[in-house]
């Protein structure tokens, strides 16, 4: 029999319960960290972003994790590890296309968006290749030897006063005891079967499924641009060195480039303009979307994939609880969303932040229950801030200029949150991109509200574009450091 006896079980050994287990040990406490699959293996979910990589530097600087710490910016990752993949991300860029037409580069770029995240290479965010990353961090935990059991069927909880998991592990059983469970699973949602919390998306607006890869030969999009002769010299950035969004009538197709030669790519559907239907052959999905814009076609005229087709439904999910007296699930596991924003890394490494943090100051048991409620409660108001951002952000599809005023709510709500972990206590006190700020938080509820009046797909009258770029403008007039929605930048943001 293998037995654990820990202050904390940690289950999902990704790199969220790998680093979760790391900081805990730090602060003194026992950690068990129980997996039910092995390292290396696919995972999605690849993009950094500014919120997310000053969450991880603010980490290992705290708790004194220097081997972790060259992951937190582009240039020491290359140092330190060339051989664990990424990909270099200096910002985010939009394409508009339309359905039936080759992409028609604009001299104003009215259907680009690019918004820099950093000003160079070398403090550049990166997109993670997940296999290499996670299988690193689960090094992590075993070189600093935390107990790490892997290929670990759980058949038994048992949660009195305290828990008890047993399982089999080959052909051994397992029993783990401890005070605290930390579910790091993501969609797998180990505390929501345990513990029968629904997570159902119901009261969600936003409503996407999506299919999805991994390629070889694909494209530059820059490289299909100059083919086309479109004006590049003003972009802020290479426009593929970045979580590069193909804004489609129904959706929008995402492509992250790692420097193995591995790009991943998909296409997230919007449910409402176009409902996802089982057992569709997602191979003939992708060619029609490939046949329905040509451009696209030509960015993918010579790329392989190289693993099977993923095809989900709706993505999104939510549990009614995150977080009990003696039990707290990451955000990764509590909810998803979308990858339009690249939220999912950032906000999970803020919830890890955010436990330590309880952990660390905490002792009395009623106390940490008071703690890990209030945990819960910040996660749920900024889950339900996420989920207006996105869903306008889907109402928008169709109308570009639409889309490239509201989100600049997102780019404002981010910028503000990388300067509090800057300038404060390496936290976000004002909540994840800005959400706790009451004035933001209204005025983020009054566009979306108007957005959503208006029927995805239908004609908008030309004032309401006017007259939403003029509320953004205002609204983020006092945290807009970088002059977002003025229309001498031609839709083309620099970095602070």
């Amino acid at each position: 029999m293998v037995r654990e006896d820990a202050d904390i079980a940690i289950v999902g050994a990704g790199f969220a319960g790998s680093l979760t287990a790391l900081v805990l040990q730090r602060i003194g406490r026992r950690c068990v960290l129980l997996e039910r699959g092995t390292h290396p293996r696919f995972a999605i979910g690849e993009s950094s972003t500014p919120t997310a990589n000053l969450t991880l530097e603010s980490l290992c600087k705290a708790y004194d994790l220097p081997r972790v710490l060259p992951l937190s910016k582009y240039g020491r990752w290359q140092r330190a590890y060339p051989s664990i993949a990424c990909g270099l991300k200096r910002g985010f860029s939009f394409f508009q296309h339309e359905p039936g037409q080759e992409f028609h580069p604009l001299p104003d770029h009215a259907n680009e968006l690019l918004v820099a995240a950093s000003p160079n290479d070398e403090i550049g965010d990166t997109h993670w290749y997940r296999e290499d990353v996670d299988h690193f961090f689960v090094g992590e935990v075993q070189a600093a030897g935390i107990p790490y059991l892997d290929q670990t069927e759980i058949t038994s909880v048992q949660h009195e006063d305290g828990w008890r998991l047993t399982g089999r592990r080959g052909g051994e059983d397992v029993v783990v005891t401890a005070s605290l469970i930390v579910d790091a699973t993501g969609p797998a949602g180990f505390l929501a079967r345990t513990l029968g919390i629904a997570t159902d998306p119901a009261e969600l607006r936003t409503n996407s499924w999506s299919i999805y890869s991994h390629f070889t030969g694909v494209e530059l999009w820059n490289d299909v641009l100059s083919e086309m002769r479109a004006s590049t010299a003003d972009h802020p950035y290479p426009c593929d060195v970045a979580a590069l969004h193909h804004v489609l009538a129904d959706g929008w197709m995402w492509v992250l480039r790692f420097n193995n030669g591995i790009t991943s790519a998909g296409i997230a559907f919007d449910g409402d303009r176009r409902p996802h239907v089982p057992n569709r052959d997602p191979q003939l999905e992708w060619q029609a979307a490939l046949e329905d814009y040509p451009s696209l076609a030509r960015q993918f005229s010579r790329a392989e994939r190289i693993r099977p087709w993923v095809r989900t439904g709706r993505m999104q999910r939510l549990a009614r609880r995150a977080a009990g007296v003696d039990w707290a699930m990451l955000p990764h596991a509590a909810y998803f969303f979308d990858p339009l924003f690249s939220a999912g890394n950032a906000h999970t490494l803020l919830g890890i932040q955010r436990l330590a943090r309880i952990l660390e100051r905490t002792n009395n048991r009623g106390s940490l229950a008071e703690h890990l409620a209030d945990y819960e409660r910040r996660l749920f108001r900024e889950i339900t801030f996420l989920d207006w951002l996105i869903h306008g952000c889907y109402c928008t599809f169709g109308r570009f200029d639409l889309l490239a005023a509201y989100v600049m709510y997102y780019f404002a709500g981010a910028i503000q949150s990388e300067m509090q972990i800057r300038n404060g206590s390496g936290t976000v006190d004002k909540g994840f991109l800005f959400s706790e700020y009451a004035p933001f938080r209204a005025a983020v509820k009054r566009s979306y509200d108007a957005l959503v009046q208006v029927a995805p797909g239908s004609l908008v009258p030309t004032a309401f574009d006017g007259e939403l770029c003029r509320q953004v403008t205002a609204d983020i007039a006092s945290y807009n450091p970088v002059g977002f929605c003025d229309p001498a930048k031609r839709n083309m943001y620099h970095c602070l």
